[in-house]
């Protein structure tokens, strides 16, 4: 993974547990930054971690990340918030597995808490184009609305909506959904449990489709059972096995087969390979259940087998 030094030139609060950390490229311009991207930040302590984009100049010269204060996570957000103005950290990207896919026909935009960083940058892309979209921005209160301030700059009107859960009550999803005209199609951040509810509220979207963009892998992963199958390298015919409590990635990699990474949990991409041949059980986060259903992609570092062997391209 090509990396790039970056410094922190700027540092702004947001909200009771979200900063916004503003950093200039200091090897060049960076390229390829569009909405629904993210980049690596590798941080004090050798965390890696993964944020999406919501803002960058046109030339690629700095960039914007508003990041979530986790004080129970993985250390990643608390390297993060400790960083001060002038500090220096290497950058890895940037890719984007939630990029707009169509700019034409309705577009709604569903963002829970800090889910709501790619959702801003698509924003900002349709109201420029001049597309039929809305914004729904979900929230605990308005005190955790970090990007409220930003969406009301955008004037977009009658296109957002902001939800406070402690004034508004619970939000209506299922009405929401079925509201979606025909051919619309929906783009949703956040949480796990509220992405699990858009696509069981979605089953009956009218011709459009549902792209969805998570923090953690699908909740369902974290407790399911392993099991021992193989692998097949198909450029050498190799063969090699991958115990319950073993990742391909491990195996690959112990074998002397270098294959580049990053999170180590199903959410950046950087491992995906093709699979020529065999059924995959996919446990990522980052392919689109279209792009599962083709077993002809995965993330090495969480996936496993549903057949007895995999065939991988490699």
């Amino acid at each position: 993974m090509t990396l790039r030094r970056a410094r922190l030139i700027e540092k702004t609060v947001l909200s009771p547990d979200i900063t916004d950390f503003r950093f200039e490229l200091l090897d060049g311009p960076i390229a390829r930054l569009d909405a629904g991207a993210h980049v690596d930040v590798r941080l004090p302590a050798d965390h890696v971690r993964q944020y999406s984009l919501w803002d960058w100049d046109e030339e690629g010269r700095w960039f914007r990340l508003a990041v979530k204060q986790e004080l129970n996570g993985r250390g990643g957000s608390v390297a993060m918030h400790k960083l001060s103005v002038g500090e220096e950290v290497q950058i890895g990207g940037p890719r984007n597995h939630f990029s707009l896919s169509k700019t034409s026909g309705h577009i709604t935009l569903l963002a829970g808490g800090i889910g709501v960083t790619p959702i801003v940058a698509m924003a900002r892309v349709l109201r420029d184009l001049g597309a039929e979209f809305r914004v729904f921005y979900l929230v605990r209160s308005r005190e955790h609305a970090a990007m409220d301030q930003h969406f009301r700059e955008m004037d977009l009107q009658g296109h957002y909506h902001l939800h406070c859960d402690d004034t508004d009550g619970q939000f209506d999803l299922i009405s929401l959904m079925h509201g979606v005209p025909v051919g619309g199609d929906v783009y949703a951040c956040g949480p796990g449990p509220l992405l699990d509810a858009v696509v069981k509220a979605g089953s009956g979207l009218r011709g459009g489709a549902i792209h969805i963009e998570r923090f953690v892998t699908a909740a369902e992963f974290s407790s399911a059972p392993s099991r021992t199958f193989e692998i097949e390298v198909q450029s050498s015919g190799k063969v090699l096995t991958v115990g319950p409590d073993e990742t391909i990635l491990g195996v690959l990699r112990n074998n002397g087969i270098v294959v580049e990474f990053g999170c180590s949990e199903g959410l950046c991409g950087t491992c995906i390979v093709d699979v020529a041949e065999g059924e995959v059980e996919h446990r990522d986060g980052v392919l689109s259940p279209e792009e599962q259903a083709t077993n002809s992609l995965m993330c090495v570092c969480v996936s496993r087998a549903k057949s007895a062997r995999l065939v991988l391209r490699l």
